[in-house]
């Protein structure tokens, strides 16, 4: 979802005023038929593994003819240090999360490498900037930028249905997530064991792939969920599909603002997730239910209160899209990215960068 999300800023930039390029360290995928769909350039290096001078030497000259360098994510980040270091132009980093336990890695990434360089560090919520701060990263590079989604992209809820190879009718509980340890799909599969072992008749559609598949397929079949489940793959463009559920779930150890709760949300669908990142401000109890991390028979009590009540369903779903509409648009976020370009590049609002500089 970051990764599209991104995508998605370089092709909405204000082309009047911005010409985005965008440089791929490793390799191509079907995010490639976007940028040449809104005609934004791009370089792949298709590096593998290691360090290639060559790769590099491609890197730097894109860098090079640039006015500003934009990464998102700390190996992409440690990347643009170095180029921002090689060719001297302006870097903007993004870090999306916090797994809540620090690494030496991330310590050392943004204390000594990145934040030396950069101008600005942008963090979808103030948890992650505060990890930032706590690591050693000085706080006036930090700004929030929440993350921000498009509203009214999601298809009919039939339709929606028939894509994802769901019943036309019953109740579906969604997950869009990779496939991932931090996204802790174990802890919903023992929920949808328990609401089963209750009588309770319900879906659960799994949307996303990733390396826990195998071992998550191994779980449902010993908890005798398996024949309850939807596998639905990686899906290019989940957000379209979020109509699909009744209830979305986000489960996960951590997270700083995770995209596909906003999507699901601004589908009108409410959510249960865990107390982790931003999540308690966006569904602040009227949006959706919130649970403890790794707790399965709370987030079984949850849905439960969900699916029994058809009318707290409709009036949180109704209060979701409602704030995603008014909080969390995705306009605002890259009007908000704009602006910190223009202040880096000492730019008029509103006005073409002087390229003449």
């Amino acid at each position: 979802p970051y990764t599209t999300l991104f995508r998605s800023v370089a092709c909405a930039l204000d082309r009047a005023r911005f010409e985005p390029h965008v440089l791929v360290t490793r390799h191509s995928g079907p995010l490639e038929a976007t940028l040449q769909e809104h005609d934004v350039g791009y370089t792949i290096l298709g590096r593998s593994r290691g360090f290639a001078l060559s790769k590099l030497r491609r890197a730097h000259k894109v860098a090079r003819e640039s006015d500003v360098i934009h990464a998102h994510k700390l190996g992409s980040n440690m990347w643009g240090a170095l180029l921002a270091r090689t060719s001297r132009v302006p870097l903007v980093v993004v870090e999306p999360t916090f797994s809540g336990v620090r690494t030496r890695q991330r310590t050392f990434g943004y204390r000594y490498w990145i934040a030396p360089v950069t101008r600005c560090i942008i963090c979808p919520s103030q948890r992650v900037a505060t990890s930032l701060e706590e690591e050693g990263v000085r706080p006036e590079l930090l700004r929030v930028i929440a993350n921000g989604v498009s509203p009214d992209v999601a298809i009919p809820r039939a339709e929606a249905r028939s894509e994802l190879g769901l019943a036309p009718e019953g109740f579906v509980v969604g997950i869009v997530a990779r496939l991932r340890t931090e996204k802790a799909h174990e802890v919903l599969l023992r929920a949808l064991a328990e609401l089963r072992k209750e009588g309770r008749e319900l879906t659960l559609c799994i949307v996303g792939d990733g390396p826990r598949e195998e071992a998550l397929r191994r779980l449902a079949a010993e908890l005798g969920v398996q024949e309850y489940i939807v596998w639905a793959g990686e899906r290019r463009d989940a957000k379209r599909l979020a109509a699909a559920f009744d209830v979305g779930v986000i489960c996960s150890d951590w997270e700083g603002l995770p995209v596909a709760a906003l999507e699901i949300l601004a589908a009108g669908v409410p959510i249960v997730a865990t107390r982790v990142g931003a999540l308690p401000l966006v569904i602040d109890d009227d949006a959706g239910l919130l649970v403890d991390i790794g707790d399965d028979h709370g987030l079984a009590a949850a849905l439960c209160k969900l699916i029994d009540d058809p009318v707290l369903r409709r009036k949180m779903g109704e209060r979701a899209r409602a704030r995603v509409h008014d909080e969390y648009s995705f306009d605002g976020m890259v009007t908000e990215f704009e602006q910190v370009y223009d202040e880096i590049l000492g730019a008029t609002p509103g006005k073409p960068v002087d390229a003449s500089r």
